[in-house]
């Protein structure tokens, strides 16, 4: 189930553990992946540089129900 986000606490920090990784993956048209880590490096998020290179999506071999011509870009992140 996934928490709305009105819902959750003001102070992050207290409720997730430290040190754990996540993982972001995002998904979408070249340049909407290009905007988005720039705008996650702006924000004082992450360094671009620290995202994979963009991936294409093979045919039939990805869970998530991709739109033509999407590809991703993975990140880890330590908490």
């Amino acid at each position: 189930m996934i928490t709305p986000l009105n819902t959750l606490p003001a102070d992050l920090s207290i409720t997730l553990p430290t040190g754990e990784t996540i993982r972001h993956i995002l998904l979408g048209s070249p340049g909407g992946i290009r905007q988005t880590i720039h705008l996650l490096h702006n924000l004082k998020y992450v360094e671009p540089s620290q995202w994979s290179p963009l991936i294409e999506i093979p045919d039939n071999q990805l869970i998530l129900t991709p739109n033509q011509g999407d590809v991703i870009s993975i990140l880890m992140k330590r908490l």
